[in-house]
């Protein structure tokens, strides 16, 4: 008892229970006082339809009826009847150890019955229709005869997805040391505090393990927005629960945000992470990245559940989750190259001069993406406001195209946003567009990455290397040219090259919507190209709609400052063999 009171005052206070730890296992556990370390063992439910013949792993029997016949275990599909339940053996798998004395050596956890397929090593089929025959490794994913296991080594090598799975040989709850300071500083090596969105304290339900994962493996964190692309989200939950380690694998909905799984992992070495949902998930899990202190700030992957998808899109990762095999999702991320991606910070003031109208809440001060006014934004706000009315109709990913065109159509004739040019000024690096004495616009759109509206890029395809050697070689022999007075001359800007990671940022213009849609088809090369910069301020002169990554709102009159906030390592996904074609307008 002496051990853990802290502060040496004779008693110890709960907080001091939480934090000690006589054995092994944390104190926190014993008193039952931490819901996320629990025994492993326990089996996880769920009714389920089998669309072949199974058999009850507990009474044999084939399990039969309409509709869902039996249940079985999210984590090791052991499957029994509903009156077979209560009697079925506590035979889950483990995903963390108790103590460090435990040997590092992972065997094998064998599944009987209901593997179809063949064997991977004699190669023939399994007669699952015999009754419970077959084995199937839960970890390492093979499937084996019951006379073949025998021949097999009982060491597990977690199979393919040995980079991607944390073994729970590598969780052990970690006992924490006793730690008195006089000063009140912390001491070296201590763990530094996070702090949430809200500026408080990041509290990790998690604290009590200790996370030493394999040498030269990539322990995989994933975040899934059930809520995104229909009911693939909770299938995607089940099956990545299933192919990892569970506590790899977090909903973002239940656990109330990315918080509980970065601090879980904060200290994991080479780690990854992978985030199921649209821009607005990816945008959710950035932000709370930049509230924790990482020992190496892990790289993104996403697989787009969502509508547009265009940050997926501009990273190789495809405009949209069709049900492809995990398999090759895993192994694209095995893959994948990590490159660096700008983010930019955007800041709104209320002019100096006037009444100050009120305006809707602005959804975020960050750009991930793009940032636009005028015509898109219009579009965007009246689907937005059609689906806080009626979300039953927006119950999947081509119904929401549809919406789109139809409103798209009908801001062709409406022109709501008709002479956009003489209502803003926009200042890139200081200089002028000088946009009320060019050509009518409807549209401004600010661009971090290559793709907006679901895969349009507006900024238009980069010049070849040998395009931008000879532009160049003729604008020096032009030495009589005149400069715009924009940053970057009209000549530089035919030939400027966009990525995302060159800590510049990309100003679009467009006549109407009718435009944008002639560069979604492809019968427009790109929209106008203003400027290049790495700073824009923006002034409106009247109430004008707005929208940040897919996010809309009517913003009035205003000062807008966007400038650059930081970058993020993305891993971009490697180059794929199918060719574009005219039917890739619909994904």
């Amino acid at each position: 008892m002496v051990e853990i009171d802290y502060d040496s005052d004779g008693t110890v206070t709960l907080e001091e229970w939480k934090r000690g730890g006589m054995t092994t296992i944390p104190l926190l556990v014993l008193l039952g006082l931490d819901a996320k370390v629990k025994d492993d063992g326990q089996h996880v439910w769920r009714l389920k339809h089998f669309s072949k013949p199974s058999y009850c792993n507990l009474c044999l029997n084939l399990l039969i009826g309409l509709g869902k016949q039996g249940l079985s275990c999210r984590f090791c599909k052991y499957s029994v009847h509903e009156r077979c339940v209560h009697r079925a053996p506590a035979s889950c798998i483990t995903t963390y150890v108790k103590s460090k004395k435990t040997p590092q050596v992972m065997n094998h956890h064998w599944v009987e019955g209901n593997c179809p397929g063949k064997c991977d090593r004699c190669r023939k089929s399994i007669k699952t229709y015999n009754g419970v025959t077959g084995l199937h490794c839960r970890w390492c994913q093979i499937t084996l005869h019951n006379k073949c296991a025998s021949q097999m080594s009982p060491e597990c090598d977690f199979g393919e997805f040995r980079d991607h799975i944390l073994p729970p040989t590598s969780i052990c709850p970690a006992v924490l040391e006793r730690q008195r300071t006089v000063s009140g500083s912390k001491p070296p090596g201590a763990r530094t505090e996070s702090v949430t969105l809200d500026g408080s304290p990041l509290q990790s339900q998690q604290s009590s393990f200790q996370i030493t994962p394999p040498k030269d493996t990539h322990p995989l964190l994933v975040f899934i927005n059930p809520k995104s692309g229909g009911k693939q989200g909770a299938r995607l939950l089940r099956k990545l629960q299933y192919l990892l380690n569970p506590r790899q694998v977090y909903d973002l909905i239940k656990e109330r945000g990315p918080a509980t799984g970065l601090q879980f992992f904060k200290d994991v070495p080479n780690f990854r992470i992978l985030v199921c949902g649209g821009d607005g998930t990816v945008g959710w899990l950035l932000d709370a990245m930049d509230m924790v202190n990482f020992v190496q700030v892990p790289p993104v992957a996403v697989l787009p559940l969502g509508t547009g998808n265009d940050l997926a899109r501009c990273l190789r990762w495809g405009g949209g989750y069709d049900g492809e095999n995990l398999s090759k999702i895993l192994n694209k991320i095995s893959k994948s190259n990590v490159v660096m991606m700008d983010r930019w910070h955007i800041e709104f003031s209320a002019p100096e001069e006037g009444d100050v109208e009120q305006g809707d809440p602005i959804p975020s001060n960050i750009i991930n993406n793009y940032f636009s006014i005028g015509v898109d934004a219009s579009i965007c706000h009246r689907f937005h406001m059609m689906r806080e009315r009626h979300p039953e109709k927006f119950n999947s990913r081509m119904k929401n195209k549809l919406w789109y065109f139809e409103f798209g159509t009908s801001e062709t004739f409406s022109a709501t946003c008709k002479d956009l040019h003489r209502d803003i000024d926009v200042m890139s690096d200081g200089c002028s567009l000088e946009l009320a004495t060019g050509q009518p616009l409807e549209g401004i759109a600010i661009l971090n990455i290559p793709s907006i509206y679901g895969g349009s890029n507006l900024w238009g395809e980069n010049p070849s290397h040998k395009k931008r050697k000879k532009s160049q070689k003729s604008a020096k022999r032009d030495k009589d040219r005149e400069f715009s007075s924009s940053s970057i001359s009209s000549v530089d800007l035919n030939i400027a090259v966009q990525d995302i990671g060159d800590k510049a940022i990309e100003v679009v213009g467009m006549d109407n919507a009718a435009h944008a849609a002639k560069v979604k088809v492809g019968l427009m090369n790109s929209g106008r190209r203003l400027a290049q910069c790495s700073q824009v301020v923006i002034r409106t002169r009247k109430r004008l709609p707005m929208q940040i990554d897919g996010e809309p709102w009517m913003q009035p009159p205003c000062t807008i400052s966007i400038t650059h906030m930081n970058q993020v390592p993305m891993c971009m996904g490697p180059p794929s063999l199918k060719k574009r074609s005219f039917f890739s307008f619909f994904s």
